[in-house]
């Protein structure tokens, strides 16, 4: 079993912990001054709790033929022997819908007929060297 961790781009990173720190100050002065509703407070405490949970646990597992990624509560797996195509991607604008990711510049992956997912290991040359020994038959494109 292999782990790597997502990279992290700083303009995300910082801004999803800005968010956290201004709803929790929010949260804080509504519960301070006595003008407050238990939904909201439920509500934003969960959306903080999501955020801090995707920042601290995005990752990427390969064990046995299975490629596991997760980010906080979204989690999936591929069947490695599926994976058609990788390609390298840098930019803000990344065409897929499934992004367990912290930063913009990562990789996709195609897999199945038309599924494809986003995500930016650390150490992408033995990501990917990991993911050929399971199976050749994968196209990278750069």
């Amino acid at each position: 079993m292999k782990r790597f961790l997502s990279t992290k781009n700083n303009i995300t990173f910082f801004t999803l912990w800005f968010l956290v720190i201004g709803i929790a100050i929010l949260l804080l002065n509504s519960i301070l001054s006595g003008d407050f509703h238990w939904a909201p407070i439920i509500i934003l405490t969960l959306v903080i709790t999501i955020i801090v949970w995707v920042l601290i646990d995005t990752r990427y597992v390969i064990k046995s033929n299975l490629l596991l990624y997760r980010s906080g509560p979204f989690r999936g797996r591929i069947d490695i022997n599926k994976i058609k195509r990788i390609k390298m991607h840098s930019g803000l604008f990344v065409p897929v819908s499934m992004k367990p990711s912290l930063d913009t510049n990562g990789l996709i992956i195609t897999y199945n007929q038309y599924d494809d997912v986003f995500i930016s290991p650390e150490n992408k040359s033995v990501f990917l060297e990991e993911l050929k020994k399971i199976n050749p038959n994968i196209e990278v494109n750069d």
